[in-house]
């Protein structure tokens, strides 16, 4: 008989191990006490797993990571799926529908805004997951900085140490999107991710975060630095890429000026928990256009969405909807950067996408 439960303290050395040993067999050998220190080279953090147990053995496991996420004036609590994974030998029994389930029942009774996760689509479809995001991916070359870029830089590059992490955590949470980091230096660090302080002399400018030859999060004291730093990186690099979110708008429209190419795409899967309150954030970091719609969420309610001088309010009503859809339809339409491009309605054509990413740091 399997018994389906949250871990116990005393089984955190069996989680991890487990974990670790799933993931290595169907992929190259993990780590994830090195992978996700944030969470795995800690204490406490059997009770985020749900796990089915077999004959005194864990079989299965799906782990969810709390996260709070400011978004300009509003602050959500997320829920981020991790670690799933079942043993080779007892696939096929239901173990991850009834873990998953788990764990939706456990972000709503923490009163969780809405729930994300990354990995195979249409697998995450069967609970409620829709892509979502509008991850932007600049790739920028010493032709580019030869032609567009500064010559003459002062900035440098220094692998940064905890010893900075105040001052990268301070400058992170003036982003307009951002997410709190209770163990910072262990959150730069995830996934592999190599931190760097920018410097312009002796001053601290900012810092990035490379994955490969990928900058995943680059956040600068002054924004208009941006050119000079690029040229800077490219001194010591044939090529990057760049990743931003479309957010930022500042950040769009001065990689834009100089990449040579730029891909997007979603940043994961989405499932909304609260309508009212993911909306009315997303919204406000996506207020372009004054307008209003009312939208009926099926099972859910009906909400007006108005923006006006730059300010997104999301509220229930009975009016009349001009659009009903399912939560599936409504997240699809709302998140989705592809399906954006289908929208006709002139009001949703200057909101969308809807942008709520969580930055790869903060992911699990």
């Amino acid at each position: 008989m399997t018994e389906y439960r949250f871990a116990r303290p005393e089984e955190e050395a069996e989680v991890l191990d487990f974990i670790n040993a799933v993931f290595s067999q169907a992929a190259r050998p993990h780590d994830f006490e090195k992978l996700i220190p944030k969470v795995y080279a800690h204490p406490g953090y059997a009770g985020m797993h749900a796990v089915a147990v077999e004959d005194g053995r864990i079989r299965g496991t799906v782990a969810m990571l709390p996260i709070t996420v400011h978004a300009g004036e509003s602050c959500l609590k997320a829920g981020y799926i991790g670690s799933v994974s079942v043993h080779p030998r007892f696939r096929g029994k239901g173990y991850m529908k009834e873990l998953m389930a788990m764990q939706i029942s456990e972000a709503k009774r923490r009163g969780m805004d809405f729930m994300a996760l990354g990995g195979q689509r249409q697998r995450y479809q069967y609970f409620g997951f829709s892509l979502y995001g509008g991850e932007i991916s600049f790739s920028v070359t010493r032709a580019n900085a030869r032609h567009a870029l500064p010559k003459d830089t002062l900035f440098s590059f220094a692998p940064a140490t905890e010893r900075h992490a105040e001052k990268m955590a301070a400058l992170n949470e003036r982003q307009t999107l951002y997410c709190q980091r209770p163990r910072y230096w262990d959150a730069v660090r995830t996934y592999n991710g190599t931190p760097y302080v920018i410097l312009e002399g002796d001053r601290f400018a900012g810092y990035l975060i490379v994955l490969g030859d990928r900058i995943t999060e680059l956040r600068l004291e002054r924004e208009n630095d941006l050119p000079a730093v690029i040229a800077a990186w490219l001194r010591e690099h044939k090529s990057c890429e760049i990743l931003c979110y479309g957010y930022m708008k500042e950040r769009i429209r001065g990689l834009n000026a100089f990449a040579e190419a730029y891909a997007i795409g979603p940043s994961g899967m989405i499932k909304v928990l609260n309508w009212e309150r993911v909306l009315r954030a997303a919204l406000g970091l996506r207020a372009l256009a004054d307008g209003e719609r009312v939208t009926k969420i099926e099972g859910v309610g009906t909400f007006r969405l108005t923006v006006q001088n730059g300010r997104a309010e999301v509220l229930p009503c009975q009016a009349p909807p001009d659009f009903t859809w399912t939560p599936m339809e409504a997240a699809d339409t709302l998140f989705s950067p592809l399906n954006a491009l289908g929208v006709t309605d002139p009001v949703f054509r200057a909101w969308l996408p809807l942008t709520l990413d969580i930055p790869i740091a903060d992911q699990f």
